[in-house]
C-alpha cells in the first residue's frame, strides 16, 4: 500500500544540509544516528521507517554526483552529494532485520510493511554501493533474521475468512520480504550474474540521476532527450525480460530513483519553487514513460496472466526459498510487483489523473483475476488520488463490473467489500480519518493485559543524603495595577531548569527570571504578553520557549521563543483550534512541553462536546529549533482499542524528563502512561492506572501525575490527590508511587505504594521528584511543601519515609501548574524551587547533587 513517504522535518532538514558553510557530513550524519538509535532501541514508528526510505532513495539519486563529481547547475554541492559509507549502510541493513515490529494495532501492520521496504532500500544501495559479497557472519545472520521475519508475520493473529486491512498489509509485507530475500541472495556470491547485475543497477541509477540533472539544468538539454537515452537502455528489458527478476529488479530501482527525485522536490518546495516546478515537471515525465512501459508489458500477449496464483498458501515459496534456493522470483510475485511500481509511481503525479490506458488496464485485471492481490493493488491505483477517492469508491465497482458481465453476485459483494477496505487503508496512510475508530466498550480484554513482576522492580540502594526543612524565600515584584484595580495573580510555573518563571491573569501574562537574591525589580520583566480578545488559561516554559493557551470565542495555542534579556523573544506561531463541528468546539484544557536537542514537543490535552457525549483525545505538535518550523503532528492518542477516553478528558498533561512517555490525569481519575516513539506517537496502548474517589465539591481526586526513573532505570509514577471525606471507604484515597509499565498491565498490590505517612496533610496539588529518584517533593493546598525520601521497598518498588515540612510556605491555593514545583541544577547543585501566584520563590539547596 506504499505511498511517496511524507516529507518529515527529518529528511527536508537532511536536503538542506547542503549548504557550502554547513558541515554537511555532521549534520547528515546526526540524523542517521538518531534514527538508527530508535532503530535499535525499538522506540520507533512508521515516521522514522519512512524518513529512513527518504534518505536511502535519496542516497542513490547522489550516486551519479560520487561517480563523476559534476552538480546540477544553481544547486548547493551538499544536496546531491552522497553521505553514507558502506559500513553505515552495513548498519542499516543489520538494524532493519532486526528492528522487529510488535504486531499491537493496526498501525503496527503498517510499520512491518515500511519495515520491509526499508530493508529493501537499504539492500539495493548496498548493491549500488559496488558491494557484490557480505561477510560470512553477517551473511548468515541476515539470512536467519529474514526467516524469523517472515515466521513472525506468518503467526500475526488473522481471519483468513474474512477480508481486513490486516490482510492487505500482511500480504504486502510479505511481498516487499520476498523482495528483500532475491536482493540478498545475490551477495552470496561474486559471480558474473552479480556483477551483471550490479551493473545494471549502477547505469540505472546514473541514468536516474542524470535525469534529475535534466530538471535542474544540467546534463542533457532537455528531459525528453534524457527518457530516450533511458528507454534505449532498458528496452531489451522492458520488451522481452528473459530474467524476472532482473528485469522487476530494474523497474524497482528506476521507481526508487524517480521517487527519490519527488521527495527531494517536495523538500525544496519552500526554499527553491522554481526548482520545485522542474523537478515535478521531471517526475511527471518520467513516472508517465514507466508507467507507459509497464502497460506495454501488462498487454502484450504473454505479459499478464489473470489466472496465476501464488505458490502453495501466498508466502511458502519464502520459506522455500532459503530452503532450496529457488531460481527467479517466479511470474506470481513478477506480475504483482509490476503493479506495486505503477502504485507508487501513480503517487508522483502532479496532476493526480490516470491515463484513459491505465484505467482501462486496471479496471479489467479487477474484473477478470482471479487473485485478490492484484484487484488490491489495482484498487490501491485507481483511488490514489485523495481529491477523487470518494467518488471512486462508489463508481469503481460499477466500472469493473462493466468489464465482466457474468460475474456472479457473491463476486460483487466481495469486489465492493475489498475497494471499501483499500479506500480505508489509503485514507489511514493519507491521515484522512472520516469518522473515530470505533471504540470497545468494557474494561480491556484481560488476555491482553499482563502482569508486572515484582523481581523486575527490585530497586538497588536509594541514594541518601541529610534533608534540611531550613529552605531560601525570595520574592518577585509583580505589577499590581492601580490602587482601584489590584491585579490578582491566579497561576504561575517554572522552567525545567529553574531560572524563569511566568505569572499570570486572565488577561496579562509575565515571564521573569528567577531571582538568586532576595528581590527582583518590576523592571526585570523579559516579557509582557496582554490580550483583550480572549482570557489566558494555561501556560508552561521549556528552557527556551512559552507555550499559552487562550481561551474566548475561538481558543488558540501561542508559542514564543524568549532570551535570558528584557523583551528579546519572537512569537512563533498561532494556532487556532477548529471547530469539530457546528454545534461544537474544540476546547484545549492543558498542555505540556518537552525540547530536546533539536526539536520542542507540545501536547495539549483537549475535548469537544455534543449531545451530551464527550470527545477527547491529545494533540501534539512539533517545533524544529533550527528551522524554526512550526507544524500539527498527527499522533492518535485517542486510536488505541479500546478508545482511552471515551466518556472521559484529559485534565493534567505530563512529559517524562527524557520525552520518552508521557502520563496524563483525566476526569475520571485515570491515570494514563504512554510508551512514545522518537516521534512523540504512541508505541502501543496506554499503560492505566485505575482508583476510586469519590467526587465532592472540595475534592477534586487525582491532582497531578509525575513521570520519573531511579538510578535502576526503572520507570514510576507519582500521583498526586485531593481526597474526599469518605476516603476511608476508598483506600484511603492517598497519593501514591507506582511502576509504570510499558503497555497494559496490572500492577501488583505490592508494589502499589500508598503515600499514608500524609495521613495528617491537607490535599495534595502538585509534585515533584528528584532526578535519581530518591526524593519527592509535594505541594499541600495550604502552600506547606513537604519532602518524602524513597527507598526500596523489600520484594520490590519503592516506598516513602516521613514527611518533612519546609519551614517556608507558598500562598494556599486550591489549584496549582504542575510545574509550580520543580528539582533543578543550580550553579551545579541540585535544588528545589517552588513559586506561586504572588511572586513568592522558595529553594531549598540539597547538600550533594543526589538530592536524597
Amino acid at each position: 500500500m506504499l505511498r511517496s513517504p511524507r516529507v518529515s522535518s527529518s529528511f527536508a532538514q537532511w536536503t538542506r544540509a547542503g549548504d557550502d558553510d554547513a558541515p554537511l557530513s555532521t549534520t547528515r550524519r546526526a540524523i542517521v544516528a538518531e534514527l538508527q538509535t530508535a532503530i535499535e532501541a525499538h522506540q520507533f514508528d512508521s515516521e522514522t521507517l519512512e524518513d529512513i526510505i527518504s534518505i536511502l532513495e535519496h542516497e542513490c539519486l547522489c550516486w551519479k554526483y560520487r561517480n563523476d563529481g559534476t552538480l546540477p547547475a544553481g544547486q548547493n554541492a551538499g544536496a546531491f552529494r552522497q553521505t553514507l559509507e558502506r559500513s553505515r549502510t552495513n548498519q542499516l541493513v543489520d538494524q532493519l532485520s532486526d528492528c522487529l515490529v510488535r504486531s499491537i494495532s493496526p498501525s503496527s501492520h503498517y510499520e512491518r510493511e515500511l519495515q520491509s521496504k526499508a530493508l529493501l532500500s537499504a539492500l539495493a544501495l548496498l548493491r549500488a554501493q559496488g558491494v557484490e559479497a557480505l561477510q560470512a557472519a553477517f551473511h548468515d545472520r541476515l539470512r536467519t533474521r529474514l526467516a524469523d521475519l517472515f515466521r513472525d508475520l506468518q503467526g500475526v493473529p488473522g481471519q483468513r475468512a474474512v477480508f481486513s486491512a490486516e490482510t492487505v498489509r500482511k500480504f504486502q509485507s510479505g511481498y516487499y520480504l520476498c523482495l528483500a530475500a532475491e536482493y540478498a541472495r545475490h551477495f552470496q556470491r561474486a559471480e558474473p550474474i552479480v556483477v551483471s547485475v550490479v551493473s545494471s543497477v549502477v547505469n540505472l541509477l546514473i541514468v536516474g540521476a542524470a535525469i534529475a540533472g535534466a530538471a535542474m539544468g544540467n546534463g542533457p538539454p532537455n528531459v525528453q532527450s534524457t527518457l530516450q537515452t533511458l528507454e534505449r537502455a532498458f528496452r531489451p528489458l522492458w520488451i522481452s525480460p528473459n530474467e524476472l527478476f532482473q528485469a522487476l529488479c530494474t523497474l524497482q530501482e528506476l521507481t526508487r530513483i524517480t521517487m527519490a527525485l519527488h521527495a527531494y522536490g517536495e523538500a525544496m518546495t519552500s526554499v527553491d519553487p522554481v526548482a520545485y516546478d522542474k523537478v515535478q515537471q521531471c517526475c511527471d515525465t518520467m513516472a508517465a514513460v514507466i508507467i507507459g512501459k509497464i502497460l506495454s508489458i501488462i498487454n502484450s500477449p504473454q505479459g499478464f496472466q489473470n489466472d496465476i496464483g501464488p505458490r502453495a498458501v501466498h508466502l511458502d515459496y519464502f520459506v522455500a526459498f532459503f530452503n532450496r534456493g529457488p531460481n527467479d522470483l517466479g511470474r506470481y510475485f513478477y506480475q504483482y510487483g509490476l503493479l506495486d511500481c505503477v502504485s507508487q509511481l501513480s503517487g508522483v503525479l502532479s496532476s493526480n489523473s490516470l491515463s484513459a490506458d491505465l484505467v482501462d488496464t486496471m479496471c479489467k485485471i479487477m474484473a477478470t483475476s482471479l487473485e485478490a492481490s492484484y484487484r488490491w493493488k489495482c484498487a490501491e491505483i485507481l483511488m490514489r488520488d485523495p481529491i477523487t477517492r470518494r467518488t471512486q469508491l462508489d463508481m469503481l465497482p460499477e466500472a469493473v463490473e462493466r468489464y465482466n458481465p457474468n460475474m456472479t453476485a457473491q463476486a460483487k459483494t466481495k469486489l465492493r467489500d475489498e475497494v471499501k477496505v483499500i479506500y480505508e487503508l489509503l485514507n489511514e496512510e493519507d491521515g484522512i480519518f472520516l469518522s473515530p475508530t470505533p471504540s470497545i466498550p468494557g474494561p480491556q480484554d484481560a488476555a491482553a493485559v499482563g502482569r508486572l513482576s515484582p523481581s523486575g522492580w527490585i530497586e538497588s540502594a536509594q541514594p541518601s543524603s541529610t534533608i534540611t526543612a531550613h529552605a531560601q524565600r525570595h520574592s518577585i515584584s509583580l505589577p499590581q495595577g492601580s490602587l482601584l484595580a489590584r491585579t490578582r495573580y491566579h497561576r504561575a510555573g517554572l522552567s525545567p531548569d529553574g531560572l524563569y518563571a511566568y505569572f499570570a491573569t486572565p488577561r496579562d501574562l509575565y515571564l521573569f527570571r528567577v531571582p538568586s537574591s532576595t528581590s527582583t525589580r518590576a523592571n526585570d520583566i523579559l516579557l509582557h504578553l496582554d490580550t483583550r480578545r480572549s482570557e489566558y488559561r494555561e501556560a508552561v516554559l521549556s528552557n527556551s520557549f512559552l507555550a499559552v493557551l487562550h481561551e474566548g470565542r475561538t481558543d488558540s495555542l501561542e508559542v514564543y521563543k524568549y532570551g535570558s534579556h528584557a523583551q528579546t523573544y519572537t512569537l512563533m506561531t498561532t494556532e487556532p483550534f477548529e471547530a469539530t463541528s457546528r454545534e461544537s468546539r474544540w476546547r484545549a484544557d492543558c498542555l505540556a512541553i518537552h525540547e530536546a536537542r533539536d526539536r520542542v514537543w507540545i501536547a495539549i490535552g483537549g475535548r469537544s462536546s455534543q449531545s451530551e457525549t464527550i470527545s477527547s483525545t491529545i494533540r501534539m505538535y512539533r517545533i524544529d529549533i533550527d528551522g524554526q518550523n512550526f507544524s500539527r503532528h498527527d499522533a492518535y492518542f485517542h486510536r488505541s482499542r479500546p478508545n482511552p477516553f471515551t466518556s472521559d478528558y484529559v485534565k493534567s498533561i505530563a512529559f517524562a524528563p527524557d520525552g520518552g512517555r508521557l502520563v496524563c490525569v483525566t476526569n475520571n481519575n485515570r491515570i494514563l502512561v504512554w510508551l512514545l516513539s522518537n516521534n512523540a506517537r504512541p508505541i502501543q496502548p496506554p499503560f492505566q492506572i485505575a482508583k476510586r474517589y469519590v467526587p465532592e465539591m472540595n475534592a477534586r481526586g487525582a491532582t497531578s501525575a509525575t513521570l520519573f526513573q531511579t538510578v535502576s532505570a526503572n520507570p514510576y509514577v507519582l500521583c498526586t490527590t485531593s481526597p474526599s471525606r469518605e476516603r476511608s471507604a476508598n483506600n484511603g484515597e492517598w497519593s501514591f508511587v507506582s511502576p509504570v509499565g510499558a503497555g497494559p498491565a496490572q500492577v501488583p498490590q505490592q508494589l502499589d505504594h500508598h503515600l499514608w505517612r500524609l495521613q495528617n496533610a491537607k490535599a495534595i496539588i502538585a509534585g515533584a521528584v528528584s532526578p535519581d529518584g530518591s526524593v519527592i517533593a509535594l505541594l499541600e493546598e495550604t502552600g506547606r511543601i513537604l519532602l518524602m525520601p524513597l527507598v526500596a521497598q523489600e520484594g520490590g518498588g519503592l516506598s516513602a519515609l516521613d514527611p518533612i515540612a519546609l519551614d517556608k510556605r507558598l500562598r494556599s491555593q486550591k489549584s496549582a501548574s504542575p510545574t509550580a514545583l520543580r528539582f533543578c541544577m543550580v550553579e551545579r547543585r541540585l535544588c528545589l524551587v517552588a513559586v506561586d501566584p504572588d511572586g513568592t520563590v522558595i529553594r531549598l539547596p540539597f547538600q550533594d547533587q543526589t538530592g536524597g
